[in-house]
């Protein structure tokens, strides 16, 4: 089956150019360099606070308040995002 990453990356990546298409379609320039814009909104991302990626093994990581290593900043919010990304200059 497809997880974890597999699964999150190419669904963020289509959130993100969804948010650059409704930028555009604002007249507006792409986000471009995502990091230092991700946390400075990363209260449009929903915490994830319980669970680990330890899958059948003994190692993994917990997710806990805030960013961690499981989750990152967890599951982004589209309302919130695009709203953020169009108030952007």
């Amino acid at each position: 089956g497809v997880a974890g990453t597999s699964a999150s990356c190419p669904v963020v990546a289509g959130v993100f150019a969804r948010l650059n298409g409704l930028r555009l379609a604002a007249g507006k320039k792409v986000l471009g360099f995502l990091n230092p814009w991700i946390y400075m909104h990363a209260s449009a991302f929903q915490d994830v606070k319980h669970g680990t990626n330890s899958d059948v093994g003994r190692f993994g990581f917990k997710a806990v308040k805030g960013w961690d290593a499981a989750t990152g900043l967890g599951t982004p919010d589209f309302e919130k995002l695009s709203a953020a990304a169009l108030a952007t200059k």
